[in-house]
């Protein structure tokens, strides 16, 4: 791990360490050259790997940069690029927004209200809808990898798992939130997005993901929730409620067919362009989704 004043590649002096995963280590961190402040991804150090199996895992660090020099046009994403190496580490680097995960946010909220759950969704069906008719899915939709900022708005975060859907890749999920045909080991699809999308609201709505389910078999009596649940359940907003669901059916083929229908049913929930909501506490979701849809308007 790295410290604060570190400088890795030559370049990037380090501020604070983010965190951890079984990719990578994440450093916030300032570029020398320009005075840029950006987050850094770096591999993890070399343990007890074989010198081909540790170059291949810095091989899959890049592909985040592959998949963002795809999709750099999609507005919400937040997208990385080949930074270098460091002691043969491979590293990346992104724009550095201020903001929080929806880990925290939720746990702030505790839970997040209807309006603000909706808001959310409807705001991540926009570069999910465009990553999904450019060809592509996410794989890895949680709330760790969604940040909301100061202004409300949303973005999507490590696209380390996305693919082409024509690709025969290989089932990579995060458990909880992975759609139950993926845990079989069929496929990443449109439809298990919708699943992701779909745990992560009932994640921000009743703090609680559905099924409990690890192994994709369905259980018994199949119902996503257990019965303690039932008045958290009851205190959303029926439409919320409903689309959630359905976002989480068994069967793909019983999901939304795509954000667009998911957005689509949300913004019964949510003010129209000719009615501005009240302003609430920030970051306030609700106001920046009725912003954006009130300059498309316009």
């Amino acid at each position: 791990m790295f410290h604060p004043g570190e400088v890795v590649g030559g370049r990037y002096a380090v501020r604070e360490e983010l965190g951890q995963g079984n990719s990578g280590e994440v450093y916030r961190v300032t570029d020398r050259e320009t005075g840029a402040r950006l987050v850094l991804k770096i591999q993890l150090a070399r343990f007890f790997e074989n010198t081909a199996d540790y170059e291949q895992y810095g091989e899959e660090i890049l592909d985040e940069a592959f998949v963002a020099e795809e999709l750099s046009e999609v507005p919400g994403l937040l997208l990385a690029r080949p930074g270098g190496d460091h002691v043969k580490r491979q590293f990346l680097v992104m724009p550095d927004v201020e903001g929080r995960d929806l880990v925290a946010f939720a746990g702030d909220e505790s839970p997040v209200s209807s309006a603000r759950t909706a808001a959310i969704i409807a705001q991540l069906c926009d570069p999910l809808g465009e990553l999904h008719a450019r060809g592509w899915v996410h794989r890895d939709i949680k709330a760790e990898n969604a940040l909301i900022a100061p202004d409300g708005r949303l973005w999507l975060i490590d696209l380390g798992s996305a693919v082409r859907r024509d690709i025969d890749a290989k089932p990579q999920c995060t458990l909880g939130y992975a759609a139950p045909e993926v845990l079989q080991g069929a496929p990443a699809t449109v439809a298990s997005d919708v699943f992701s999308l779909g745990c992560l609201l009932f994640k921000l709505a009743i703090m609680d993901l559905p099924y409990d389910n690890t192994t994709g078999l369905r259980p018994v009596p199949g119902l996503p929730f257990p019965d303690r649940l039932g008045r958290s359940l009851g205190a959303l907003a029926p439409e919320l409620r409903s689309v959630g669901l359905r976002m989480i059916e068994w069967d793909p083929d019983d999901r939304p067919h795509g954000m667009a229908e998911v957005a689509g049913e949300l913004a019964q929930l949510l003010p129209d362009p000719a009615t501005p909501p009240r302003p609430g506490r920030e970051p306030d979701p609700v106001l920046r989704y009725w912003l954006a849809r009130h300059r498309i308007a316009s």
